[in-house]
């Protein structure tokens, strides 16, 4: 028998949407190793988390830039 998680109990990276929404709201930072449109970006460095689609798609804030991190590419959350 196959099991089906519902969508907000989903988790990648032990990370889910509503810890990114934590992070947004409590002005926290996140860790990502791919960003879209940013080549080379150091995943040490912090990333202002600013919106967070149903999909998983963060839209994070970099030197006054918008990017997007797909939930599975986000390595920590601190907050």
């Amino acid at each position: 028998m196959k099991w089906i998680k519902l969508f907000e109990d989903f988790k990648v990276n032990n990370i889910s949407i509503d810890d990114v929404v934590k992070c947004i709201e409590n002005g926290g930072y996140i860790y990502a190793t791919i960003i879209s449109n940013f080549p080379g970006n150091d995943p040490e460095e912090p990333l202002k988390a600013v919106s967070v689609d149903e999909e998983g798609t963060v839209t994070v804030e970099f030197d006054g830039n918008n990017y997007e991190v797909e939930l599975n590419k986000i390595d920590k959350i601190e907050w």
